[in-house]
């Protein structure tokens, strides 16, 4: 194909024609640009914050209804594995479910209805309580706002609970 085109040129070229003419004319196809997601962690089946936050980010913008913002505070560290493998029964595989911060946990849930997101957490509350994972759970539910509001949201719910709970707010 090159050869060919080089050919033309010369004939172009040799005829009179400026090849910088046609050249000038040549506009190369614009390219999308190529967002990578980290991979969720194979131990505790959760994406990295910055996956989930992009995931999390392109549901709102696909389906920008109701959603509810699931954010869970373990007491104890380390039972992140034992977050997911409980929320797996209570979410669909498509509700992105990832880090958030250095040991919470968040799931973004596409809900017809306001009233669903908080049978949603309660359900998650739940399903956490008798795997006898103890943690705050925050939500935030959303009719048309972006992540981070949800974000901020589901943090103040978050930790009026944990006040309520005289649960200390250090970590």
């Amino acid at each position: 194909m090159i050869a060919a085109q080089l050919g033309l040129f010369a004939v172009l070229g040799g005829a009179g024609v400026s090849c910088s003419l046609i050249l000038a004319g040549y506009r190369p196809a614009p390219r999308e640009p190529v967002r990578t997601i980290p991979a969720q962690d194979r131990r505790t089946g959760l994406w990295p914050e910055s996956g989930w936050r992009t995931l999390a980010a392109s549901s709102i913008e696909a389906a920008p209804g109701c959603v509810a913002l699931v954010l869970i505070d373990p007491v104890q560290s380390h039972s992140e594995a034992a977050i997911a493998q409980s929320l797996r029964g209570v979410l669909r595989p498509t509700d992105p479910v990832g880090r958030y911060g250095t040991r919470q946990v968040a799931a973004l849930v596409q809900v017809d209805m306001a009233a669903a997101g908080v049978l949603v957490a309660e359900r998650v509350r739940g399903r956490l309580g008798r795997a006898g994972i103890a943690c705050v759970v925050g939500l935030s539910i959303s009719l048309g706002e972006g992540l981070d509001e949800l974000l901020i949201r589901a943090t103040s719910d978050l930790m009026a609970r944990r006040e309520s709970a005289g649960i200390s707010a250090r970590w």
